[in-house]
């Protein structure tokens, strides 16, 4: 079975090609960003590659509404279209974001059949994304990724931004202090390596039609997972949270029941080990800076 994988040099997309590549029984192709440039350089590249499975995990994460919009509606619709003029059998995967739903006034947990109602430019590119893509094509399948997090970081999320803060509070002498932006939002965090197997289910199940949450179900403070990493980097490593306005979005839960039926499995909500885990980057890392 041959794999393209776009965005491959990016946090997720490099991940997954990572990960996929690791099997005996998969081709991993990736895609350069000149193939999504129009859907007449898309769909050649298609033909090219002949894949039978396309993951799209290229896209922007920040930046004004007009480029969120370029690279991520209307670069997803190209591609959707291309894969149906040139590559017919071929499935598509989607990253989408637990933005796409915006904020809950129950604080109960999101089901993919819930109607999103995005709170900034980013949810509703994903939103519109995925929008066109079932209207393109059927074999479509969107993760609705939640709150995803790495041992080591990766992009501009708050738990890679408070190791490399870390990385400078351990490097230097006491007192070690980290200062923070809003850390009480809720929300529901899931190792990166629950993302990776959430696409190969849906490549090993063949499941296609269906917007699927990748998430724990389980809510918490971005503060409690900060904690619970400090205290395995350093028992006095301590976090000051600056004064600012509360984040716009409080709290943001998924329901994984569909994950479990469909794909057979349910994200942990264990984050014990992915806090060990980025407690000995962190260390390592301190220690380098302090050798150099």
């Amino acid at each position: 079975m041959r794999i393209l994988v776009t965005g491959a040099g990016g946090f997720l997309g490099g991940a997954i090609r990572r990960r996929l590549a690791e099997r005996g029984d998969l081709e991993v192709l990736a895609a350069a960003r000149a193939d999504l440039a129009d859907e007449a350089s898309a769909a050649a590249a298609l033909a090219v590659a002949k894949p039978d499975v396309v993951v799209h995990a290229a896209g922007r994460t920040h930046g004004a509404a007009e480029a969120l919009q370029a690279d991520n509606v209307v670069a997803t619709e190209t591609l959707a279209r291309a894969i149906v003029s040139a590559a017919s059998n071929c499935g598509l995967i989607l990253l989408g974001s637990a933005a796409q739903y915006g904020r809950s006034m129950t604080w109960t947990p999101w089901r993919e059949s819930e109607p999103g109602a995005p709170l900034d430019a980013y949810g509703a590119s994903k939103l519109a994304a995925e929008s066109l893509a079932h209207a393109a094509m059927e074999r479509v399948t969107a993760l609705r990724i939640f709150n995803v997090i790495a041992p080591e970081p990766t992009g501009g999320q708050v738990f890679s931004s408070f190791l490399r803060k870390a990385v400078a509070a351990m490097a230097g002498p006491p007192p070690r202090c980290i200062e923070l932006g809003p850390v009480t939002a809720v929300r529901d965090f899931i190792d990166v390596a629950d993302v990776l197997t959430a696409v190969e289910r849906v490549i090993g199940r063949d499941v296609w039609g269906e917007p699927i949450n990748v998430c724990s179900g389980t809510g918490r403070t971005v503060r409690s997972l900060l904690e619970a990493t400090a205290a395995e980097i350093d028992r006095d490593l301590t976090i000051f949270e600056a004064v600012s306005p509360p984040p716009a979005l409080d709290w943001s839960v998924g329901d994984p029941a569909r994950c479990q039926a469909l794909l057979g499995f349910t994200p942990s909500s264990d984050l014990a080990g992915l806090a060990q885990r980025a407690a000995a980057w962190v260390r390592n890392a301190a220690e380098a800076d302090a050798d150099a």
